[in-house]
């Protein structure tokens, strides 16, 4: 009776071993993509799932437990069943090769149990997953949780049925474990995903903010070209018969309305979506369409920008990630400048890095402001700010393997200085 006891409390510490394994590999697999990628829903793509499960289920054989001949009791399941629904049905038909094949070698009973739940879990997994794809994440937590513990159930019946397996208390301890297990790795998966998703809509409503407060002096910007086009085509109208003089005003109108579509044309690139994609960046050209953009709000605050570009190599990102980068904080430089000032970027290069100093002459912050910048909901523009464009700033640049370093005075400015690896060779 002894041994039979501790038969059992082997089997449930090794299962508690196995769901330890998976939850560290979980973690760490998607901490390092979250690491080295900018935000981006789709952080893995389906190779990198089926490897990265498939690993998890050799792992979960090794570390399996045997009571009965034949019979292995282990947490595979799990990574098999979280490849089949975050990883596509591809992934799924692969797991369940790799499912049956990692158990071959072992024989016995229990290969013919894991060949038919296996059948059974991916037709299940393979229609249910697309269904449960667009219901809240709590529901889909709970129904797969539900669905794993119906295979534990299957995995007592087919072996009672055929095989004369009795060990009752060994299959509530498995069943036990896996379902609270698969629960626990659900969720996990779900708030990872979650936080995922929200980082990315809070980059998207944080551009949509600045496209909204640009907006306004952009349309200022290009009301006055208009206006002047407008004034032409009257005087033209007025003396149809002065071909000379009409010849010069339609070359100033058309040179009014180039400026203008000029300005709508760098509104409309910064504004649309566009796939995010690392690319080899020019930063003069990066820079001076962000200048581009934020002119017509300096031009309204009264502030003058002064720029003075130093380096010579470029850097890997994804352009209009970068000038969202750029415009955020010079926009916060410019609003920093109630009575307008001068806001100056200067470029320079120090050993592998490309450094961009943007320096305002506004209200400065404290060293607690300093600390706390980045922070969400941290915003020094009180009820008017979220807080959320420094944060932005702070994640993608992050993203392109950068720092952004604040150096700031109370009434004397601020200077944002952020720093790239450059491309050599």
């Amino acid at each position: 009776m002894e041994a039979y006891m501790m038969n059992h409390s082997a089997l449930f510490n090794g299962l508690l071993i196995n769901l330890l394994v998976i939850l560290i590999i979980v973690l760490l697999v998607n901490f390092y993509h979250l690491s080295k990628k900018s935000v981006n829903k789709s952080h893995m793509g389906p190779f990198q799932f089926f490897v990265t499960n498939m690993v998890l289920i050799i792992l979960s054989v090794l570390l399996s437990h045997q009571l009965h001949s034949g019979f292995l009791y282990d947490l595979r399941f799990i990574p098999f069943l979280i490849g089949g629904i975050y990883g596509g049905r591809k992934v799924l038909i692969g797991l369940a090769f790799t499912m049956i094949a990692v158990r071959v070698p072992f024989m016995g009973h229990g290969l013919i149990v894991t060949i038919l739940l296996t059948i059974l879990s991916s037709i299940a997994i393979y229609y249910l997953s697309p269904k449960l794809s667009e219901k809240p994440w709590r529901i889909r937590v709970y129904w797969f949780t539900l669905f794993s513990f119906c295979y534990s159930i299957l995995g007592l019946l087919i072996p009672s049925l055929f095989f004369d397996f009795k060990d009752y208390l060994a299959f509530v301890i498995y069943s036990g474990v896996l379902t609270v297990s698969t629960f626990l790795v659900l969720y996990l998966c779900e708030m990872i995903r979650l936080t995922v998703i929200l980082q990315m809509e809070s980059i998207k409503y944080e551009k949509m903010q600045v496209v909204s407060h640009l907006a306004a002096s952009i349309s200022h910007e290009i009301r006055n070209p208009l206006t002047t086009v407008k004034g032409f085509l009257q005087l033209i109208n007025e003396d149809p018969t002065n071909p000379s003089t009409n010849t010069e005003l339609s070359k100033v109108a058309v040179s009014e309305i180039d400026r203008a579509t000029e300005v709508i044309n760098h509104y409309l690139s910064f504004a649309k979506p566009h796939p995010e994609e690392k690319t080899e960046l020019d930063v003069t050209m990066e820079i001076m369409r962000s200048k581009d953009i934020i002119m017509p709000l300096a031009l309204k605050k009264g502030v003058t920008m002064d720029v003075e570009l130093s380096h010579n190599h470029t850097i890997m990102g994804d352009s209009n990630k970068l000038q969202q980068v750029f415009i955020n904080v010079l926009k916060n430089g410019i609003e920093a400048m109630e009575s307008g000032g001068a806001l100056n970027v200067v470029s320079y290069e120090e050993k592998d890095r490309l450094l961009i100093a943007i320096n305002d002459t506004g209200i400065g912050m404290t060293q607690e402001q300093v600390t706390r910048l980045g922070e969400p909901y941290f915003s020094l523009k009180g009820t008017k700010g979220t807080g959320l464009g420094m944060m932005t700033v702070f994640q993608l640049v992050d993203a392109m393997g950068g720092t952004v370093n604040v150096q700031s005075k109370v009434y004397q400015g601020t200077t944002i200085t952020l720093s790239f690896p450059v491309v050599t060779g």
